[in-house]
């Protein structure tokens, strides 16, 4: 899972991270109804303030919690993401208190009952009371999960002789997932409960830890029912913070491997779940998407150019026949991740003595044409300041060596050419899809849509 500045090449320095203002709908543990106010600031919801992190980073936001109010909790669901004003961003979130109740400043109060003088305390608490319900299995947003969860971690990571955990802690919860880190004498581990929409991770997740366990983490258990994955912590560096582009090159060449041995496995990753995302399907949604300046946000500071826009509609006409070719370059389609930026993989050791290279979050895995994979990862050589033509050759080189049973060179070449831009422009697209309401609470969607556009038009 990447966050904001990996999804859209690097935050320019000349901007400066805001501070997270947190208003919390503190849960009462046991009694329905009942929420928290911080009487030490007059009628107010508690609040803490944090550096910036990730939108679905939570687990700064429980200890944040812990330290002010000496309650330890985790954040059920976010409520709602405000505008940067000031130098500050306004979040709210809902939380669920575990454990007894520690005497603080917080007095317990019928929700109902509530009134708040503050114009943020209220609209947080006007976003919690409007109506809600769980849907698509997103069962970590309902009182009560988190212990089940942590029942079946303890006697899951027991029977697997790592003995009982002796800490998890949150790290993020959001739409699509919950993920808690898992502490035992025995191992670090990572649960990843998904929701049904992603029901493909679940299942190619486990095909990749029995078919290829060499490139995804260790599967130490999962639960089918729930969607829910314990994986061993990877081993070594994350990718984005190695400085030798041999391990990159190796890396990539892994990668392609990994797609290369699947492609006479297409069949049975779609039985299992794996969906289809076909090239000719993308030059119809780039040209709806040409046509949305209010996604592509033209002409504004952080939008796409109006120079941009030009361009991407002048792109249009010939994308079908780009896609085309790169459909008959004899390359078929096989597991594409979705989502290829350097911070989902771990390297460990080095290229001389074999080191291993490791894949995570397979949250965005589809069959896809496999070349549309290659291009956040040359990206991600610009960000860990590797950035040169000769970098990126070697990369591309080692990637497409994968390859070679599979088309002649020259017809490698000239797939990884075409697909380079289309990477981009089917990221921008599929952002572009996402519902209104998760965009909402993570911005940086939104901001990734015409950035997206913007490494596409680069690349042609």
């Amino acid at each position: 899972m990447t966050t904001p500045d990996d999804a859209i090449g690097g935050a320019p320095d000349a901007i400066r991270a805001p501070v997270n203002r947190h208003r919390l709908i503190v849960r009462h543990r046991s009694r329905d109804g009942v929420i928290a106010i911080d009487e030490s600031a007059g009628d107010a919801l508690p609040r803490i303030d944090t550096d910036d992190r990730h939108t679905a980073d939570v687990d700064h936001v429980n200890v944040a919690i812990e330290a002010k109010y000496g309650l330890r909790a985790t954040v059920l669901r976010s409520l709602l993401h405000g505008e940067v004003r000031d130098g500050i961003v306004e979040r709210a979130h809902e939380v669920e208190v575990h454990g007894g109740v520690a005497e603080t400043a917080l007095a317990w109060r019928a929700a109902a009952t509530v009134e708040l003088p503050d114009a943020a305390d209220r609209a947080a608490l006007d976003a919690w009371r409007a109506p809600f319900s769980i849907v698509d299995g997103r069962d970590w947003m309902a009182p009560g999960w988190f212990e089940r969860a942590l029942d079946w971690i303890d006697s899951t990571m027991r029977a697997a002789g790592l003995g009982a955990p002796s800490r998890v802690r949150q790290i993020r919860t959001w739409a699509s997932s919950c993920v808690l880190e898992v502490e035992c004498a025995g191992a670090i581990a990572y649960f990843k409960a998904v929701a049904n929409a992603g029901g493909s991770e679940h299942a190619v997740t486990r095909f990749l830890a029995a078919s290829f366990p060499n490139d995804v983490p260790r599967l130490i258990a999962h639960d089918a029912r729930g969607r829910w994955l314990l994986l061993e912590a990877c081993a070594g560096r994350n990718l984005e913070r190695v400085a030798d582009v041999a391990m990159w090159a190796d890396a990539a060449r892994r990668y392609g491997e990994l797609q290369a041995a699947c492609v006479g496995r297409v069949a049975e990753l779609e039985r299992i779940g794996c969906k289809r995302r076909p090239l000719d399907a993308l030059p119809a949604a780039v040209a709806a998407l040409a046509n949305d300046e209010r996604t592509l946000r033209a002409g504004t500071p952080d939008g796409s150019t109006h120079a941009e826009l030009a361009q991407l509609r002048a792109l249009v006409p010939h994308l079908a026949e780009r896609c085309r070719s790169l459909a008959a370059c004899g390359v078929p389609d096989s597991l594409e991740h979705g989502d290829l930026w350097p911070s989902n993989i771990f390297v460990a050791g080095n290229v001389v003595d074999g080191g291993a290279s490791v894949i995570i979050d397979w949250e965005d895995v589809r069959l896809a044409h496999p070349f549309l994979s290659l291009a956040p990862l040359t990206v991600g050589l610009s960000n860990a300041g590797l950035a040169s033509a000769a970098n990126v050759e070697r990369l591309e080189r080692a990637y497409l060596s994968a390859f070679a049973a599979i088309a002649p060179a020259e017809a490698l070449s000239r797939a990884l050419a075409l697909a380079a831009p289309l990477c981009f422009l089917d990221l921008a697209v599929r952002y572009r899809a996402e519902r209104a309401s998760v965009a909402r609470l993570h911005p940086w969607m939104r901001d990734l849509v015409p950035h997206a556009v913007r490494l596409a038009l680069a690349r042609l």
